[in-house]
Order: structure tokens, then sequence, then C-alpha cells
């Protein structure tokens, strides 16, 4: 594989990684609010070659790499009557003023994380062994 093809693979890769459905995230809705989360991606790739004869050896090497980073930078709530943005990075964040807006996201998020791990319990949990003379 040569360094163009390596370039190509590596930025092909990369793109797998941003959608739209990463900058602007699943929207919730709890009693009549909905909470968008806006993120932001940044993402970088580099890669090298190099060729090489010394007599009759020849051959190639190299290499490439990337990484991506998301970062939530705003979450948007839309009411029937109004839409705010409220920033999640920066100087004077305040995520109370976002849980005030919409405080039933907050009780939602509980009640799932909260399915989730008695959902796990029942799972792991063990039926009692029944006893010779239960049969």
């Amino acid at each position: 594989m040569g360094v163009e093809e390596l370039m190509q693979e590596v930025v092909e890769q990369l793109e797998k990684l941003v959608t739209t459905k990463t900058i602007v995230g699943e929207p919730i809705t709890v009693a009549g609010k909905t909470v968008v989360p806006i993120s932001k991606v940044s993402f970088g790739f580099g890669s090298a070659g190099g060729e090489g004869k010394r007599g009759e050896e020849g051959g190639f090497g190299g290499g490439g790499g990337g990484g991506a980073k998301i970062e939530p930078v705003a979450f948007l709530v839309v009411s029937e009557d109004e839409v705010k943005l409220f920033p999640a990075t920066g100087k004077g964040i305040d995520l109370g003023k976002i849980v005030e807006a919409v405080p039933e996201v907050v009780d939602k998020l509980k009640s799932l994380r909260g399915k989730k791990g008695r959902e796990t319990e029942k799972t792991t949990e063990k039926e009692p062994e029944k006893s010779a003379d239960e049969d």
C-alpha cells in the first residue's frame, strides 16, 4: 500500500466517525419541551511513508493514524413559546439553568438509568434451587 492509498484509507475511516447525528444529537422530548444536544467534533490525521533502495534491496515503509474528539458545546431547548440556547462550555456556564428549563428531563434520565439497573439485577439473580421433596 502506497502513501496515497494509506492517506485515503485514514480519511475514509475518519469520515465514518463524523455524521450529522454526531454534531446534532438525538432530541429528548418531555412535557412539551425538546432538548437537542449540540456537539463540536475535532479530528486530525497524519501519515508518512518512504521508499528506499540500497543496492539490490528495496522496500516501502509507511504508517498513518487519526483521532477524533467529540465535545458538547450547547443544549437547544425548544418549547411551544420559545427557543433557548444554553452553552455548555466557556466562562460562567450554569448547567442549573438547563435543569430549570427542563426539570422533567433530569427525572426522565434518572428513571431510565434506574430501569437499566433493575434490568441488570434481574438478569444476574438466580432462581432458588428446589429441594428434592418439592418435586
